[in-house]
């Protein structure tokens, strides 16, 4: 989990060193990047469907 995290930040400070030195305007990209992210990109992802559940019924009349 470690490694995912370092994973994250490298690409966090990749993202942080090309925004503008205003504050608010580096603010406004941001919200506006995770818009494109959780909007756009997550458009062609399927959805996550529950696991099936398949019941077997033994025994009845016919069993001996």
């Amino acid at each position: 989990m470690a490694k995912d995290l370092a994973w994250h930040r490298r690409h966090a400070v990749q993202l942080a060193a090309q925004l503008p030195d205003n504050t608010e305007d580096g603010l406004i990209i941001l919200r506006l990047a995770q818009e494109f992210v959780t909007g756009f990109l997550a458009v062609g992802e399927p959805e996550k469907k529950s696991d099936s559940v398949v019941t077997l019924i033994i025994g009845g009349n016919d069993c001996a």
